[in-house]
C-alpha cells in the first residue's frame, strides 16, 4: 500500500517537471547580437541583462552574444564600463547594439603619475582630453589640438610656421625662465615643448622665430588621452620638473578581439586669410610726390600721373601661396587572450602658406602588453620619428614679411629676362630693399630629426593588490641643423654661397621602480605607491661654417672659410637625477578622501649645499552627494564633490648662458684675433661665470579650491577651482651695476646664478558640459572652457633690477617689467593727440630736447603725456603703456549627431591682452620717400588735411616713433576654429563592403576671427616661446585657413 502511493506521487512530480520544462520551452527565446562602440569597434565583456530580471550574460572577445530570454520579455539592457547604457528592443533577428561613450566625467579613469585613479576619487585639479576631443582638428602637433579644451591652460601659437612653436602655459606664468610644461609620453619625460633652430644670422641679418614645437614630431593619431597636472598637490608626484604643470599623454593600445586595421587620410589646403592694407603703386607714387619736396627732392618724373600707372607689385601675394596638408595613417591594434598590441605607420606633409617653409614627418609607433603569468605581465612601447622641417625668416625685423611689407610695388619681383628685380633706379634714386622672394629661394634652413623614444615594463604581482612595476624608458634623438645661402644675383647686389652645419645629439635614460597597493576593507579604499627613480641624460654638438661653396652644393668639403674663428664650434654636457617618491590615497565610504604625496630629488645642477630638494603635497575631498543628507537633491545635483589641495613643487630651468652646471664658475676658450687683451695671435681664455655652492631650487607653491557638480541627473558636468600660485627663490643672474662689467650678455663677466625675485599667479578655472539632447536618433552635446588668470611679479634681485625684451639687434626696448606689474609689460611713452594749432604749440614742453620749430617740434607731431610731472618729456616719462596677457580665454565646443550624420563646431577666443605691432611702427614711419606704407599714411596730417589721425611726414624729429602707445592694439579675438561634418555608412552597408566602419568627413579650420587688430592675425604668441617678447608682432607668420577632407576605414 505504501509502495504504491510513493509510485503515484513520484509519477505525479516527474509529470510536474515535465510540464515545467515543456512550458519553458514554450516560453523562451534565443537571442543573438554584437555590441559595438561609435566607432564599430567590438566590446567583449560588455554586460547584457534582460530588463527587470537577473538573467543575462556577457559578450565574447569578438563583442557577441547569446541569451535566452523569456518569453514576453520586451528589452535588453545593455551596459559597458565608460558608456551610456542603453535600452534596445528585443528583435528574432541578430542584433547590433551603439554603444556611446559615457557622459558622466566621473566614470572617467585619468592618469595621475606612476598610476590611475577614477575621477570620483581625484582631490587634486586636473583636466582630461580624449582622443574625441581632438580628432577633427587638422594640426601639425597634439598641442595645437589642445588650445581652448582645458580649463587653466593657455596655448597659443607662436607661427604658423609648418611645425612652428606652441607656447604652454599651465596656470599663467610661472618663472623667468622656460615656462614649458613637463610633458609625459607613455612614461618618457620631455622637459621643454621647444626645439630651436639657428643659422640664418650666421648668414648675415637676424635668425627670427627659431623656435619650434617638440610635439609637432609626435603623431597626434596615436594619443588616446591627455590629462593635465594643474595644481601642485598633483604635480608633487614629479617633484622638481612639475613647477610649470604636467602634461600626461597616453597613446592607444589594442583591444582584446578581433584585429583591427585603421587607414585615416585627410588632404587639405591652406591660404592666408587677411592681408595688411598696404599702397599699390598709384597711391605709393600719390605718396612720394607729396613728401619728396619734403625731403628737398624732386618727384620721379616717372610718377608725374600716377592715374597712369597700374598697381604694380603685389609683395604679399608674391612671398604668400596655397599650401597643402595631407596625413595618412595606418594602424593595426586587437588582441587574445592575454595579449594586446598596436602598431601605427604615419606620413605627414605640410607646404606652408609663407615661401620657404614646410614639414615633414614619418612615424611609427608600437605597443604591445602581455601577460605571461597570472603573477607576471611585461610590455614594450616604441616610437620612432623622422622629421625634415624647412624654417623661413618670419617674426623678426627684416624678414620675409617684413620686406615685402616695405618693398615698393615699383619694383618687380623678377627682371624681363628672368632674373632676380631689385635696386631699381627710378627718378635718380637706388630702391635698395630687400626682394624678399628672391632671398626665400636662394636661402634656407633645414632641420632634420631622427629620434625613437619609449620604454619596456614589467610588473610583477607580489600578493593581491600588491604589484612591483619596474621600468626601463629611453629617448635618442639626432638634429641636423643647416642654414645655407646660395651664391646669386639679385639685380645688382650679389650674394655670397654660405652653409652653416650643425649637429646635435641627444640620449637619455631612466631607470623607475615602485610599489603599487590597492585594496578595499569594507568601507575603505587604500591606494598606495611608493618608489625610486634614476635619470640620466647626455649631449653633444658641434657645427661648422664654409663660404664660396662650389656649384652651390651644400657641404662643408666643398667651400672656404672666410674667417680665423668661430668657424668651428661645439660642445657637451650631462645632467642626472636621482629621486624617492611616495603617494598614499584613502577614501572612507565613497565620500571622506585624502591623498599625501612627497618627493626628494637629488639633482647634478646643485651643489653639495643644496644637492636634495623635498617637495610634498596634501589635498582632501568630500563627496557630498553621497550623504544621507543630500538624497533629496539626486534629481536637481546628482553629485558634488569638493576639493581643497596644496602643495609644494621645485624648478631648475636656468637662464640662457648659464654654466653647466651652474653652480660653478666656468672658463671660456676663444681662439684667434677676437680681442679680450690677448698677444699676438695667441689664444684668449677668459673666466665666464662666478661660482655659488649655495645655489638651490626654484620654489613653487600653490593652493587650490575646486568643486565638482553633476546637475539634473547627469545632464549637466561643472568644474571650478580656484588658486594661487607662488614662485619664489627664481634662478636668475644676480646681476650688478652695468660698470662694474657683471651681467647676463655674451661680453659681460658672467654674474653668478643665485635664487632670487618672487612671482605671483592667481585665478580660477571653469568647465562646463552639457548633454542637451540624448535620444536614439538626435544627440547634441556641449562643451564650455574659461581661464581667467593674474600675473604679478612681486620682486627681483633690488629695486633697480628689470627684465627687459629688445627687438631689432637690441635697439629697442620693448617690455619692461620691474616689481608690481605683469610680466612682459610694454614700456614707452603715453601720447595726448598731435599738436594741431598753434596753441598746441605755444603750450608744447620740451620733447627729447626738441623746441618748437619746423624741423624739430611741429604742427603734426606727436605730443607726449608728462608722467613724472617735470615740465618736460624725457626718459623719466617712459612708463608701462600694456600688457600682453589676456583677462581671460575660452573655448565653446558643440557636437551633434542625428543619425549617421556628425557636426562639430569649435570656437575660441582671448580677450583683453594687447599687442605691440612693430611691423606698425615701420609700415606708418613716414621718415622715408621709398619704402611703401600702409594706405592710413593717406589720413596723415598735412596743411590741408589738419585732423588727419597719423602724424605728418618728417625726416627730422624722430619723436613721432619713438616706442610708445601708439603701437599698442587691443588683441582681443574670437575665432570659429573648426567646423567639421561628417558621416558614418551604416554598419549593415559597411559590412557588405568588407568593412567595419566607414566615415568621410570635410572640415574648415580657422574660418573666421573677429577682431579688431590690424594686423595678420591676433593670435601673436611668444617670440621664441621668451616670456620677454609676448605679443609683439615683426611680421608674424599668420595661422593660415584651412579646407579639408578625410576619410576614416576600419576593417
Amino acid at each position: 500500500m505504501q509502495n504504491i502511493f510513493f509510485r503515484r506521487v513520484y509519477l505525479f512530480c516527474l509529470a510536474v517537471l515535465m510540464s515545467a520544462f515543456t512550458l519553458s520551452a514554450q516560453q523562451e527565446m534565443t537571442v543573438t547580437g554584437k555590441v559595438v562602440d561609435q566607432t564599430n569597434t567590438a566590446l567583449p565583456g560588455a554586460s547584457v541583462v534582460v530588463k527587470g530580471t537577473t538573467i543575462g550574460t556577457a559578450t565574447d572577445a569578438e563583442g557577441r552574444f547569446t541569451l535566452n530570454v523569456p518569453e514576453g520579455s520586451e528589452y535588453l539592457v545593455v551596459s559597458f564600463v565608460g558608456m551610456e547604457p542603453q535600452e534596445v528592443l528585443i528583435t528574432q533577428e541578430p542584433m547590433t547594439v551603439t554603444l556611446m561613450p559615457s557622459g558622466n566625467i566621473m566614470d572617467e579613469v585619468v592618469v595621475i603619475g606612476y598610476g590611475t585613479m577614477r575621477r570620483s576619487e581625484v582631490t587634486s585639479a586636473i583636466a582630461s582630453v580624449s582622443s574625441n576631443d581632438i580628432e577633427n582638428l587638422v594640426v601639425t602637433g597634439v598641442d595645437q589640438a589642445l588650445q581652448g579644451k582645458v580649463a587653466g591652460m593657455m596655448v597659443t601659437s607662436n607661427s604658423g610656421q609648418p611645425g612652428g612653436g606652441v607656447a604652454l602655459r599651465v596656470r599663467g606664468i610661472t618663472t623667468i625662465n622656460s615656462n614649458d610644461p613637463l610633458i609625459v609620453i607613455d612614461g618618457v619625460p620631455f622637459t621643454s615643448n621647444t626645439v630651436s633652430n639657428s643659422g640664418f644670422s650666421g648668414l648675415g641679418g637676424s635668425d627670427g622665430q627659431t623656435g619650434n614645437s617638440v610635439l609637432a614630431t609626435l603623431n597626434p593619431n596615436d594619443i588616446e588621452s591627455i590629462d593635465v597636472l594643474k595644481d601642485a598637490s598633483a604635480q608633487a608626484i614629479y617633484g622638481s620638473q612639475a613647477a610649470n604643470g604636467v602634461i600626461i599623454i597616453t597613446t592607444k593600445k589594442g583591444r582584446s578581439g578581433e584585429g583591427k586595421i585603421s587607414y585615416d587620410f585627410n588632404f587639405g589646403r591652406q591660404r592666408i586669410y587677411k592681408k595688411l592694407d598696404l599702397m599699390n603703386l598709384r597711391e605709393f607714387a600719390q605718396y612720394q610726390n607729396e613728401v619728396a619736396p619734403l625731403m628737398g627732392q624732386e618727384p620721379a618724373e616717372e610718377f608725374a600721373d600716377p592715374s597712369l600707372l597700374g598697381e604694380g607689385t603685389d609683395w604679399q601675394e608674391a612671398i604668400f601661396r596655397t599650401g597643402t596638408v595631407q596625413d595618412h595613417q595606418l594602424s593595426f591594434s586587437g588582441g587574445r587572450e592575454n595579449m594586446n598590441y598596436y602598431l601605427s605607420l604615419g606620413v605627414y606633409d605640410q607646404t606652408g602658406i609663407l615661401i620657404g617653409s614646410d614639414f615633414n614627418r614619418y612615424t611609427t609607433r608600437f605597443n604591445l602588453d602581455n601577460q605571461i603569468k597570472s603573477w607576471l605581465k611585461v610590455g614594450v612601447s616604441s616610437n620612432i620619428t623622422r622629421s625634415v622641417q624647412n624654417v623661413t625668416l618670419a617674426d623678426a625685423a627684416e624678414s620675409t614679411i617684413w620686406w615685402a611689407a616695405l618693398q615698393s610695388p615699383l619694383v618687380p619681383v623678377k627682371n624681363i629676362d628672368g632674373t632676380w628685380a631689385g635696386n631699381a633706379n627710378v627718378g635718380g634714386y637706388t630702391y635698395t630693399q630687400d626682394n624678399p622672394v628672391a632671398t626665400s629661394s636662394n636661402r634656407g634652413n633645414k632641420t632634420t630629426i631622427s629620434q625613437i623614444f619609449g620604454s619596456m615594463f614589467a610588473d610583477v604581482q607580489i600578493l593581491e593588490g600588491l604589484t612591483l612595476h619596474n621600468e626601463v624608458s629611453y629617448n635618442i634623438g639626432l638634429r641636423n641643423n643647416i642654414a645655407f645661402q646660395y651664391a646669386a644675383n639679385v639685380g645688382t647686389r650679389s650674394l655670397q654661397s654660405q652653409l652653416y652645419d650643425s649637429r646635435n645629439n641627444s640620449y637619455y635614460y631612466a631607470l623607475r621602480n615602485y610599489l603599487n597597493f590597492g585594496k578595499v576593507f569594507g568601507k575603505h579604499n587604500v591606494n598606495l605607491t611608493g618608489g625610486h627613480e634614476a635619470q640620466y641624460s647626455y649631449w653633444e654638438q658641434v657645427s661648422g661654417k664654409k663660404t664660396d661653396l662650389q656649384n652651390n652644393i651644400l657641404d662643408l668639403n666643398v667651400g672656404n672659410s672666410d674667417k680665423t674663428t668661430w668657424d668651428l664650434n661645439g660642445g657637451k654636457g650631462d645632467w642626472a637625477m636621482e629621486s624617492y617618491f611616495i603617494r598614499g590615497n584613502y577614501t572612507f565610504d565613497d565620500r571622506y578622501s585624502v591623498t599625501l604625496s612627497y618627493r626628494a630629488d637629488g639633482s647634478s645642477n646643485f651643489g653639495p649645499n643644496n644637492k636634495w630638494g623635498y617637495f610634498p603635497g596634501a589635498s582632501v575631498g568630500w563627496t557630498v552627494s553621497n550623504e544621507s543628507f543630500a538624497a533629496d537633491w539626486f534629481h536637481v545635483v546628482n553629485f558634488m564633490k569638493i576639493r581643497l589641495g596644496i602643495g609644494a613643487v621645485g624648478n631648475q630651468n636656468l637662464p640662457s648662458g648659464a654654466p653647466n652646471p651652474p653652480y660653478t664658475a666656468g672658463v671660456n676658450f676663444w681662439p684667434g684675433p677676437v680681442g679680450f687683451g690677448q698677444v699676438g695671435n695667441s689664444s684668449t681664455n677668459f673666466i665666464s661665470g662666478i661660482a655659488n655652492p649655495n645655489l638651490s631650487w626654484e620654489s613653487v607653491i600653490t593652493r587650490n579650491a575646486g568643486i565638482d557638480l553633476g546637475l539634473l541627473k547627469g545632464r549637466v558636468d561643472v568644474t571650478f577651482d580656484i588658486y594661487k600660485k607662488i614662485t619664489s627663490e627664481m634662478l636668475l643672474f644676480s646681476t650688478g651695476p652695468t660698470l662694474l662689467g657683471i651681467g647676463d650678455q655674451w661680453n659681460d663677466l658672467k654674474a653668478p646664478i643665485g635664487n632670487v625675485g618672487q612671482m605671483t599667479n592667481s585665478g580660477v578655472d571653469l568647465n562646463i558640459t552639457s548633454r542637451n539632447i540624448m535620444t536614439a536618433r538626435f544627440k547634441w552635446n556641449t562643451t564650455f572652457i574659461f581661464s581667467h588668470y593674474k600675473n604679478r611679479l612681486d620682486k627681483l634681485i633690488n629695486e633697480e633690477s628689470s627684465i627687459n625684451g629688445r627687438v631689432y639687434y637690441d635697439r629697442f626696448t620693448i617690455t619692461h617689467t620691474t616689481p608690481g606689474y605683469a610680466v612682459g609689460s610694454f614700456w614707452g611713452l603715453k601720447t595726448d593727440g598731435l599738436f594741431r594749432t598753434q596753441e598746441d604749440l605755444d603750450n608744447a614742453m620740451t620733447q627729447f630736447g626738441y623746441t618748437v620749430s619746423e624741423d624739430q617740434t611741429w604742427l603734426g607731431d606727436v605730443r607726449f603725456v608728462d608722467v613724472s610731472g617735470d615740465g618736460q618729456i624725457d626718459a623719466s616719462d617712459l612708463t608701462f603703456i600694456g600688457s600682453p596677457l589676456p583677462d581671460f580665454t575660452y573655448g565653446l565646443t558643440n557636437n551633434f549627431q542625428f543619425m549617421d550624420f556628425d557636426l562639430s563646431i569649435f570656437i575660441q577666443g582671448s580677450h583683453g591682452a594687447e599687442i605691440y605691432n612693430f611691423l606698425k611702427w615701420q609700415t606708418e614711419k613716414m621718415d622715408n620717400a621709398y619704402y611703401n606704407q600702409s594706405r592710413t599714411v593717406m589720413d596723415r596730417y598735412t596743411e590741408e588735411n589738419t585732423e588727419g589721425s597719423l602724424p605728418r611726414f618728417t625726416t627730422t624729429n624722430t619723436n613721432n616713433t619713438y616706442m610708445s602707445d601708439r603701437y599698442i592694439e587691443d588683441g582681443s579675438y574670437l575665432r570659429i576654429q573648426n567646423i567639421t561634418l561628417g558621416y558614418r555608412l551604416p554598419a549593415e552597408l559597411a559590412g557588405r563592403i568588407m568593412m567595419s566602419n566607414l566615415r568621410v568627413y570635410v572640415s574648415v579650420q580657422n574660418l573666421y576671427t573677429f577682431t579688431d587688430y590690424s594686423g595678420y592675425d591676433p593670435e601673436v604668441g611668444s617670440f621664441n616661446n621668451s616670456i620677454r617678447l609676448m605679443n609683439v608682432d615683426m611680421g608674424h607668420y599668420p595661422n593660415p585657413r584651412t579646407f579639408s577632407f578625410g576619410v576614416n576605414v576600419e576593417f
